[in-house]
């Protein structure tokens, strides 16, 4: 493609893409010349030829900036297309003229004669004017594909901008949802860890001081990947629930179920704790009696999808249903993937068969990162 900018490429890229097209179209019109001229009878020869066809697209590759500054100082708006298509049919006359008065001139110097009296001459503005319709042709084709080509620069830049803000956007929601997680579980650790000391619980209390030790190296990485695979979010949601478990004793029953083919698939970090906090959150600790949640995995036709079921009151009875706000977390996660995964994801929350309350997130099964 012929680059028109000066950004991306660099001039001298641009410079060299510039002449290798104007080399082949004036061979090009070279190869034409010959052939009316043979069909005529007549044989000038070969450089006779190329002075014919090479001349008029070398000297469009020179007026070529000239173009484009025009094109930019110039643009085309909604409010002054008019004035600005009249000032640039003017430029086009003023460059189409010199263009043929040049290339005849140019011609001439070559031994190509258009008249014996000289260059600047009758036939020579005859051959100007004649020549006027294609110069204007050539003259707007040139200004056409810099005003794409800058069209084409400019949005790709905007794009390449959008994306790098959506992935600060994603990266900040994250730390949002880190931040959020820290401060909370970290306040219910303690708790049950103060309480197993009172209990003299001395081996247990270390164990969770161990996992706790695990999870903060988690929460402390300065820069956490987007994705990670199944297995090593599992591995999180377990350390993170063996502290719960030591909060709600017998009244926390988990169940975590995953298919084999999943375990390797990618996921948004931290996708499920927010689901099954929130489960917990709503489904048991507003009762005294015990309460389970579920988490499972399973693929089917190319898609991964994920689910945390709890026997809560359900969405529609607590605060995280359609009808009301719902938390930090869960809005971070309808961000996220629509983030990362546009139209290509789903996520619910809604009442479980049976009661209680079923998150349901579905991916595209990747292994790789895109």
């Amino acid at each position: 493609m012929l680059t028109l900018g000066t950004e991306e490429p660099g001039r001298s890229r641009v410079a060299f893409q510039v002449l290798i097209v104007a080399t082949l179209l004036g061979l090009i019109a070279s190869g034409q010349h010959s052939i009316v001229m043979r069909s005529g009878g007549g044989n000038p020869g070969m450089w006779h030829d190329l002075g014919m066809g090479m001349p008029y697209w070398y000297l469009w590759a020179l007026f070529l900036p000239l173009v484009a500054a025009a094109a930019r100082r110039f643009p085309f708006t909604p409010d002054r297309w008019l004035r600005r298509g009249f000032l640039h049919l003017g430029l086009a006359l003023a460059i189409a003229l010199l263009h043929s008065l040049l290339e005849i001139g140019i011609q001439h110097a070559f031994g190509i004669r258009h008249s014996s009296f000289g260059v600047f001459t009758e036939i020579s503005l005859n051959r100007s004017f004649w020549q006027l319709p294609y110069n204007l042709l050539a003259y707007a084709a040139i200004l056409g594909a810099v005003i794409a080509t800058d069209f084409w620069h400019r949005a790709r830049r905007e794009q390449h901008a959008a994306a790098a803000l959506g992935t600060e956007l994603a990266e900040a929601r994250l730390e949002a949802l880190r931040a959020q997680l820290n401060p909370h579980f970290l306040f219910n650790a303690m708790n049950s860890i103060a309480m197993l000391v009172r209990k003299q619980d001395n081996a247990t209390a270390v164990t969770t001081i161990a996992g706790l030790s695990d999870l903060m190296r988690s929460f402390l990485d300065d820069h956490p990947p987007q994705e990670v695979p199944l297995r090593d979010e599992l591995a999180f949601l377990d350390r993170y629930l063996a502290v719960e478990r030591l909060r709600f004793q017998d009244r926390l029953t988990v169940r975590i179920s995953a298919e084999p083919a999943t375990l390797d698939a990618l996921v948004p970090n931290l996708v499920l704790q927010p689901l099954v906090e929130n489960a917990i959150k709503h489904g048991i600790s507003r009762r005294a009696a015990s309460g389970r949640v579920e988490i499972e995995a399973e693929s089917s036709n190319g898609t991964l999808t994920l689910r945390v079921r709890d026997d809560g009151p359900g969405p529609n009875g607590a605060a995280t249903g359609n009808g009301a706000a719902p938390g930090i977390g869960i809005r971070n996660i309808r961000a996220r993937l629509s983030h990362l995964y546009g139209a290509a994801q789903r996520f619910s929350l809604a009442d479980a068969p049976g009661g209680g309350a079923l998150a349901t997130v579905t991916l595209p099964l990747r292994t790789t990162p895109r």
